[in-house]
């Protein structure tokens, strides 16, 4: 298992085009490449990012999917097509940032919708993983608390029905929707979760590992005791730190937590 760090940890605080040379400097050798905008998805800029990674190796690339992913799944044809443009063009920078995954959202579930057509969503999401299949990606799911896969019962529904569907797992946004993240874990196969994100908190406030009461020796002997070795990643708001000596300590407690634990 790899412990590294999400690059939407440097989100308003460090220029994309400085956060690997900022994650080599704290010897952070896995991430996960964040994009935030429409000109972010353009082949000239991730052609330039991408040649600014060097030795630092990109599990996956996430988009800010609220932008278009919901479209994907629109009947109208033409919405559509053009939401498919975009997400050929996220395809593309896992293909340029050598990542194997594409972290994905999907439709958001603005009326909180218990009951889903799961039939028809496996069939969107198998046509997706077609595309994105072309550019020797896979689809990883993520759980984010106002999307359809909020819960563990929609995580395995859908993956019961879509076989080349991943997972990403987020701990913030299990506890969010309710959840503790091993609720999530055993939805399913362990050789199916592409990544953990993670954070830490105290009373109601997020914050950065170490600083709070979460028990990650724990996660990582349940991560461990289920066979999962996905990467754990840091990925913290930038409101929780001032400096990047904090985020450098931050990862290094989680390094020192999985070494404690499982090795």
């Amino acid at each position: 298992m790899k412990i590294g760090l999400s690059t939407s940890t440097f989100f308003n605080t460090a220029p994309a085009e400085n956060v690997f040379d900022l994650m080599r400097k704290m010897r952070v050798d896995t991430t996960e490449m964040c994009l935030h905008t429409f000109s972010d998805y353009e082949k000239a800029y991730v052609d330039k990012l991408a040649q600014l990674r060097m030795g630092v190796e990109v599990a996956a690339v996430s988009p800010l999917s609220t932008q278009f992913e919901p479209q994907l799944f629109s009947p109208n044809l033409r919405v559509r097509a053009d939401a498919e443009l975009i997400f050929r063009k996220v395809c593309y920078a896992c293909f340029a940032f050598g990542a194997k995954f594409y972290t994905f959202r999907g439709p958001i579930n603005l009326t909180d919708t218990k009951e889903f057509d799961y039939q028809r969503l496996a069939q969107r999401f198998s046509q997706l993983s077609d595309i994105a299949a072309t550019y020797g990606v896979s689809l990883s799911l993520k759980n984010m608390r106002w999307s359809y896969a909020a819960t563990p019962e929609f995580f395995k529904k859908i993956m019961e029905r879509c076989p080349r569907l991943f997972a990403s797992f987020s701990l913030r946004q299990a506890e969010n929707a309710g959840y503790d993240i091993r609720e999530f874990l055993d939805s399913c196969p362990p050789q199916r979760v592409s990544l953990i994100d993670v954070q830490d908190f105290n009373k109601s406030e997020w914050c950065l590992p170490g600083k709070g009461k979460y028990r990650f020796d724990k996660l990582f002997a349940d991560l461990d005791r289920r066979k999962i070795t996905a990467p754990v990643l840091l990925a913290a708001s930038s409101d929780t730190y001032t400096d990047f000596l904090q985020v450098r300590d931050a990862f290094e407690y989680l390094i020192a937590q999985y070494r404690s634990t499982v090795q």
